[in-house]
């Protein structure tokens, strides 16, 4: 019983560490995930193709890319959308018009402020785009321009055989859903609060729902729904117990020092 009320209350805290000021992160790998995108996006090849089981999952974290981003103040999003009509080029000539072509081929350094073209939907791109976002990936390092591309609609035969794909300057971050047994966790402890009701929004709007009729369980001690209810509580009451003990232990000290 105590390794797995262990693993429910881990579970837990996990689950509320990945409560961020941008979003809720569906798992630890995304939360990872997100965390090397930015980390790309401020390096000399700040280029990242974002790829998912499902459109919905890939429109979800493009948005909570942006907004971590955001959050951060340090690069100005600048968003390109084709069916207004503009073109990838217009924008390029728009940020390269200072520079000569010396400086635009010139290797590019780590950056964090530098800006970053984003593109939340590659189905409505053009071949012509598809041409500027090859120069700006591989032939104009030096304009300093990140770029953030929604890829989730790339047929994956189209992707194994497109050369710009496998260049080894673009980076790739892949969400996929979260398995059964997360989704169960995900659905269980997120209903014991009225706090989590946009969590269960979110996992409603991206069609992701636990199976119950086919889930694998998280261990085999805990493959009733009603013992797992009842480690839920009992692991949420040791982790407010926990937290009540140590917030008291911080006080100790204070007190001593406003009595002397």
């Amino acid at each position: 019983r105590k390794s797995s009320l262990k693993l429910v209350k881990n579970e837990i805290l996990e689950f509320n560490a990945r409560k961020k000021p941008e979003g809720f992160y569906l798992t630890s790998r995304h939360l990872r995930s997100v965390g090397r995108v930015v980390q790309r996006l401020h390096s000399s090849t700040p280029y990242c193709f974002l790829h998912a089981d499902s459109e919905s999952l890939a429109f979800y974290y493009t948005k909570l890319i942006v907004r971590k981003i955001e959050l951060l103040g340090e690069n100005l999003i600048l968003r390109f959308n084709p069916l207004r009509k503009e073109k990838l080029i217009d924008v390029l000539n728009n940020e390269i018009e200072n520079f000569s072509l010396d400086k635009a081929l010139e290797a590019t350094r780590p950056d964090k402020k530098r800006r970053i073209i984003l593109i939340e939907n590659e189905e409505e791109l053009i071949s012509e785009d598809w041409q500027d976002i090859e120069l700006l990936c591989t032939g104009l390092p030096g304009i300093n321009l990140g770029l953030i591309c929604n890829a989730s609609g790339i047929n994956q035969e189209i992707l194994a055989a497109n050369k710009l794909m496998k260049d080894k300057r673009i980076s790739h971050a892949f969400f996929n859903s979260p398995t059964n047994s997360e989704l169960r966790i995900l659905s269980v402890v997120a209903r014991q609060s009225s706090n989590n009701a946009k969590i269960l929004k979110i996992l409603e709007q991206l069609g992701l729902r636990y199976n119950f009729a086919n889930g694998s369980e998280i261990t085999t001690n805990l493959s009733d729904e009603g013992r797992f209810d009842d480690f839920l509580r009992s692991a949420e009451s040791d982790i407010k117990t926990d937290a009540k003990k140590s917030w008291s232990k911080r006080l100790i000290p204070t007190k001593k020092y406003i009595l002397l």
